[in-house]
């Protein structure tokens, strides 16, 4: 197959006039929405990116000047995007053969998310490629260049989308993990959802359960997972007003996909590798030592910690006392020695555990 060139035109040319910022330059992190953008798809190895800009074009094109982007003035940005997505197609080279249409106003995009697709894509042979979050539609569609010529000979009305609706039978739907393809920012408020967003840094509980579905991971498994995550976030309640400083977001996350890789050997460092691959490499490290942990008895709770404990607490879907279950294991693997010590080994973690969280509390722990 022939080395594919794949594209990708930004559109950030409108006024921000519901927004009442300047969307473009709207912060996340170090970066703008547009810098955010143009750096997602640079690291996807998307090189051939043409931003399109209209209002307050010179500042765009100035902030974005060292970034490797071909820049294309719309002059008629009043007219609404339409007029951007034609400049940006007009602009595109002969030897593109796919191109990505990303509106800055859908800034949070993954990369992963990009990679999917353009995997999709080569796999597929399909003209249309959509990532699609829990059913629903969302942004950027991938498109074939076949279809250059009948978006720059479009009417515009009802605009891209209502162009490439009328051809839905080269289109196809590919499940992403990524809430972030729904979520654009017309207003204040989207925007400040998108930096709670942005700063969690970790996948949300629905991109949670979109993760466990795409690695195929089995209901039982996801009850249990889902029960670990109750018990983690219980167990951290129970450390409100003590001054332990935990990223709950990350413990939650880590425990609904601490067994996203059970069927696999050594399935507690091959979950790390999985979440260090989607690019979260903090969930990743937390689910690394969910089977076993050195506990350090005069540090501070970890969520490492809190995550071993809980899932030691859970057999499956259900609550049962630790001395139990690990009875339970002493049964079954009473005359095999090495099992016998990884499991007292365990067990006296899990206990080192309950004592840090009885003197941070000053409290019992009682659970199951």
């Amino acid at each position: 197959m022939k080395n594919t060139r794949i594209a990708s035109i930004v559109v950030s040319a409108g006024y921000s006039s519901r927004m009442h910022s300047f969307k473009p330059f709207l912060k996340f992190g170090k970066y703008t929405a547009v810098e955010t953008v143009i750096t997602t798809l640079k690291n996807s190895g998307i090189d051939d990116i043409i931003l399109v800009v209209g209002y307050r074009g010179s500042e765009v094109i100035e902030k974005t000047k060292n970034f490797g982007v071909v820049c294309v003035v719309n002059e008629n940005y009043s007219q609404g995007m339409y007029s951007s997505v034609l400049k940006g197609v007009e602009a595109l080279e002969p030897n593109i053969d796919a191109f990505f249409m990303q509106p800055v106003d859908v800034p949070l995009v993954k990369g992963h998310t990009i990679d999917l697709l353009k995997n999709m894509y080569l796999e597929s042979h399909k003209g249309i490629i959509y990532p699609a979050f829990c059913g629903k539609r969302g942004h950027p569609p991938l498109i074939d260049s076949k279809y250059k010529h009948v978006i720059l000979n479009g009417d515009g009305e009802g605009g891209l989308k209502k162009i490439l609706e009328r051809h839905e039978d080269d289109s196809l739907l590919v499940p992403v993990f990524d809430e972030a393809v729904l979520m654009d920012m017309d207003r204040k408020k989207d925007y400040q959802k998108l930096l709670r967003y942005f700063y969690a840094g970790v996948p949300n509980r629905k991109e949670c359960y979109e993760i466990l579905n795409s690695y195929n991971v089995p209901a039982h498994i996801i009850k249990h997972c889902t029960e670990v995550a109750r018990v983690a976030l219980d167990i951290l309640d129970s450390l409100k007003g003590t001054g332990c400083e935990l990223d709950g977001a990350a413990l939650e996350a880590a425990a609904l996909l601490h067994d996203i890789a059970r069927r696999e050997k050594r399935h507690a460092r091959m979950g790390e590798k999985i979440l260090k691959e989607i690019g979260y490499e903090y969930v990743g490290y937390i689910i690394s030592t969910h089977i076993d942990i050195a506990v350090n008895e005069k540090g501070r709770i970890t969520e490492n910690e809190i995550l071993y404990l809980a899932d030691k607490l859970v057999k499956e879907d259900s609550i049962m006392p630790l001395e139990s279950r690990f009875r339970q294991y002493m049964n079954a693997y009473g005359d095999n020695l090495e099992a016998l010590e990884k499991i007292k080994n365990r067990y006296d973690a899990a206990e080192k555990i309950i004592k840090k969280l009885e003197n941070s509390t000053g409290k019992g722990f009682i659970y199951g």
